[in-house]
């Protein structure tokens, strides 16, 4: 019973992490301090699930900025899943995770 406790806190702070690394996809890019520095990049657009051209001048550029476009769409576009809440995705994530752990350990011990 412990070690179903235990594996399912693992996939619930697995499928945790995993929201927040893309909660930044949903963040506007921050732009820090007035350098003058030129900075290019790109930035994803929720409602047009796509990536676009950023620029600024600053010292630096964090949250929802990435330096191509290649990165910027490998982290937050959409492949043609439909839209979810934040709350139903980190559910479905956390579940799926779970079940494939499940058929991991039952392969593993041969059942």
């Amino acid at each position: 019973m412990k070690f179903v406790i235990l594996l399912s806190l693992m996939c619930i702070g697995i499928g945790y992490a995993q929201q927040q690394s893309e909660a930044i996809c949903r963040s506007d890019p921050s732009v820090v301090g007035n350098c003058g520095h030129k900075i290019k990049g790109y930035t994803y657009e929720c409602r047009i699930n796509s990536c676009k051209k950023f620029r600024a001048k600053a010292c630096k550029v964090t949250g929802n900025f990435f330096r191509s476009r290649d990165a910027c769409n490998a982290k937050c576009k959409d492949t043609g899943k439909p839209a979810q809440s934040g709350v139903f995705e980190f559910f479905n994530r956390t579940v799926s995770q779970f079940l494939q752990m499940i058929l991991s350990l039952m392969s593993w011990a041969g059942f």
